[in-house]
């Protein structure tokens, strides 16, 4: 098993607002890709973290079944509308994917 991780930064103010279009993201677009098979989750920085970090957590069973996942999302229009949306709320350059794997 292993943990898909992307992390991004909000500017400073706009925490709240990455959050709710990370919802937003989560209802509208990832539903459509499967992501309630994916164990997803939200988290912020909190304690030995930026505050500003905002970092989603998707738990998948193999490698292949991220690669479909990005697939299908490659595949919504409104996946790259979001990503437009969201960018002036992120600080350029912070957008990080991890992937790390689960040692059961």
């Amino acid at each position: 098993m292993f943990s898909a991780r992307w992390q991004i930064d909000a500017k400073f103010g706009h925490k709240q607002r990455v959050l709710e279009m990370m919802r937003q993201w989560e209802r509208d677009i990832g539903s459509q890709a499967g992501i309630a098979d994916l164990g997803f989750q939200i988290m912020t920085g909190s304690i030995g973290a930026r505050e500003a970090t905002v970092e989603t957590h998707h738990q998948v069973q193999s490698l292949a079944q991220l690669e479909e996942f990005f697939a299908k999302i490659a595949k919504i229009d409104a996946h790259a509308k979001w990503g437009k949306e969201l960018e002036p709320y992120v600080v350029s350059g912070t957008s990080l994917w991890q992937i790390l794997r689960v040692v059961e």
